[in-house]
């Protein structure tokens, strides 16, 4: 299962409805997020989304230092050797590899076909967001990794709100993988957090038409304000999957961020 067609078929399924709604901070990061509150009115700097007829605000540029893409420095990616199966495959550098995106999609959300609730579409937000892809340069069927990052700037509580709903969201979406993708099971093998950062690891598998079975290892964490996935795919992977506690591989994706945007 090439990702070029998962990612084609997932967007035949995504709809550009509404924009960002923000929810209680210390809600369950699994509760359903069509419950989510209207965000309160707040500043320019703490309001990067805007409604379809309205006029998206800027995110403020923290570019610094080589691989730092707008708004997000090349501070906040996660190292190499923090990255599973790091022995193996000598992953290249996440900050060398990112771009700046918008709207973006993250793994699971390709392989799963699940369409994201129009409340945390990301379609008319100007903030700032990237991801990185790389691979062990050998083939598109060994293990790939990927990371996403998304902030919301600010000083007052409507960003962090904002990350907290897209967050939930993407949490109901990841449990709701056996549903949308025919035949997919989803094994979440660690939730945490405390003091408004949450993280979820889960492993997706897909069966293929054709035999065999497409294997994803997720891992999604709230840190302050800023959402960020780390994902590893292959359906036909060089090495077995190998990797050091969920908690281990949380700590490497969470401190960089806390380091970078000063907000945990």
């Amino acid at each position: 299962m090439s990702r070029t067609t998962l990612v084609a078929a997932s967007a035949a399924l995504l709809v550009v409805l509404g924009t960002l709604t923000a929810c209680d901070p210390s809600a369950d990061p699994a509760a359903s997020a069509s419950s989510a509150a209207p965000a309160p009115a707040g500043s320019a700097a703490d309001s990067p989304a805007a409604a379809p007829s309205g006029k998206a605000v800027p995110a403020p540029s923290q570019n610094t230092g080589a691989g730092a893409t707008d708004g997000v420095p090349a501070s906040a990616w996660t190292a190499s050797n923090g990255v599973p199966m790091a022995a193996q495959y000598h992953w290249g550098s996440l900050a060398a590899a990112a771009k700046a995106v918008g709207n973006p999609k993250f793994e699971f959300e390709q392989l799963c076909l699940t369409p994201r609730d129009p409340s945390n579409d990301l379609a008319d937000w100007k903030g700032p967001a990237a991801q990185a892809t790389v691979n062990s340069g050998r083939n598109v069927a060994d293990w790939q990794v990927q990371q996403t990052i998304v902030h919301f700037p600010g000083t007052s509580s409507g960003g962090a709100q904002m990350a907290h709903a897209l967050f939930r969201g993407l949490a109901d979406e990841l449990n709701a993988c056996g549903k949308s993708a025919k035949g997919a099971t989803v094994k979440v093998t660690s939730t945490g957090g405390d003091a408004g950062n949450s993280d979820l690891a889960a492993t997706v598998t897909v069966p293929e038409s054709g035999g065999g079975s497409y294997t994803l290892h997720q891992y999604l964490s709230l840190t302050g304000r800023t959402v960020t996935e780390l994902a590893l795919w292959s359906d036909h992977p060089t090495h077995p999957w190998s990797a050091p506690a969920d908690t281990a591989v949380l700590k490497s994706l969470e401190a960089p961020l806390c380091s970078a945007f000063k907000d945990c």
